[in-house]
């Protein structure tokens, strides 16, 4: 009989090129090993939900936030979910009860007729609000110890820090209970080990799936700049100075000093947020690429760009992929940093994206540096991607051997070779 595999955050139809990247990555990286997998999910969009009813405007954005008194009052929460870690077992109760919530009898359901559960942790788990996060933690301990099924985190980023620190206990109790725990990048993994060196032997550092994605690249939409020399940039998930000082703002300033030693620049941008560099591109005289692309041509444009600034997480794997040498930006956890230490030296710290006006002097060094050493430095960049996706595939044979270990054994944590 085939192993039935629950995906928690499947996202390969989500309206984020990393998550659809990193998704399909994962699935390709499971069934190397284990062919004939039939898999079930919970999408991006369950895993965000928070309330059973959420009313909605005719062009899809929600009528009520998240924290809206309104919605908090009179809309059923889809999952009870813990606030603390000594919480767990009185949720589990509900859950089971059948009183915690619409979204947790579906998973439920679903949890048992699966041999697996695997939470795609993409998205990082970093704040105690992050409800995705705590949703998927909070699942695989409860398909884990009450519903006997293995239970994977895998693909995630996790930084514990001491501000609202609930989230670290949260993380002690999952991860100490799971079969796997494995995080993406190494400053998540001495984070935690900082935290709680008695998981040592639990939780691995494996790379992000996307390394692992053999993918495609193609030319979509209107790609005149092909031909013309160009670097690209995308954001971060920190703000940056632009919605109100719009042509007098530092990142502005930026993109045209830059301007004059590459003349051209891509802007990319593909969630909600990220459409602002619309209008940056139109001050600028930039291209714009947007959510019409998909992260098959966003390789493909990345492949001919001198180099890219950015603080999206899965724009700089994509770039190291087709050996585009990357300026990082810093965002909201410390995956970037992370990301940077995975390429030993070669990927520069990265630049805040917060205060450019005192910063941005690096980012034109680094820029003038990546030029200077040319083709040499692309190969760099590719050859250690190409390594990262090796580690990230011998994951495959490290699934198999948990699904097919008795339920009673406990797994090592061992990485085949």
């Amino acid at each position: 009989m085939d192993t039935k595999i629950l995906i928690l955050n499947e996202g390969s139809y989500c309206q984020n090129w990393g998550l659809q990247a990193c998704t399909e990555g994962l699935l390709h990286i499971i069934a190397q090993e284990n062919i004939g997998a039939d898999f079930m999910q919970f999408d991006h969009a369950y895993m965000h939900r928070r309330y059973s009813f959420e009313p909605r405007f005719f062009g899809g954005k929600k009528l009520f936030a998240y924290n809206s008194r309104v919605a908090k009052k009179y809309f059923p929460v889809f999952h009870v979910l813990p606030r603390v870690a000594d919480e767990f077992e009185f949720i589990a109760d509900l859950w089971l009860q059948g009183k915690g919530g619409r979204g947790a009898d579906e998973f439920i359901e679903k949890a048992r007729g699966a041999d697996a559960v695997i939470f795609n942790a993409e998205g990082s788990t970093y704040r105690d609000d992050n409800i995705c996060a705590l949703k998927g933690l909070f699942m695989l301990w409860f398909a884990k110890t009450k519903l006997g099924k293995r239970s994977l985190f895998l693909n995630g980023s996790v930084t514990l820090t001491r501000v609202d620190a609930t989230l670290p206990a949260m993380v002690k109790k999952v991860f100490s209970a799971i079969d796997v725990a494995a995080v993406r990048e190494p400053d998540s993994y001495r984070n935690i080990l900082e935290y709680y060196p008695e998981l040592g032997g639990t939780v691995r550092m494996v790379p992000d799936s996307t390394f692992a994605l053999e993918v495609g690249q193609r030319t979509l939409g209107d790609c005149k700049f092909l031909d013309l020399d160009f670097f690209a940039l995308s954001l971060s998930m920190l703000p940056m100075d632009f919605r109100r000082t719009r042509d007098n703002s530092s990142l502005v300033h930026l993109i045209q000093e830059l301007k004059k030693t590459v003349p051209n620049v891509v802007l990319m941008g593909k969630d909600k947020e990220d459409q602002i560099l619309n209008d940056v591109a139109r001050l600028t005289g930039a291209f714009f690429v947007g959510p019409s692309y998909d992260y098959q041509s966003i390789l493909n444009i990345l492949k001919r760009a001198k180099f890219i600034i950015s603080g999206r997480y899965h724009n700089a794997i994509f770039a190291t992929k087709v050996g585009c040498p990357v300026i990082p930006l810093h965002t909201s956890s410390q995956k970037i940093y992370g990301l940077v230490s995975l390429f030993k030296g070669t990927m520069p710290k990265p630049i805040d994206p917060t205060d450019l006006w005192n910063e941005g002097k690096k980012v034109l060094n680094h820029a003038n540096a990546i030029l200077e050493q040319g083709n040499s430095l692309r190969t760099a960049y590719k050859e250690r991607a190409a390594e990262l996706g090796e580690e990230a595939l011998r994951l495959s044979g490290s699934i198999l051997d948990i699904l097919v270990a008795p339920k009673n054994s406990s797994y090592s944590g061992e990485t085949r070779p």
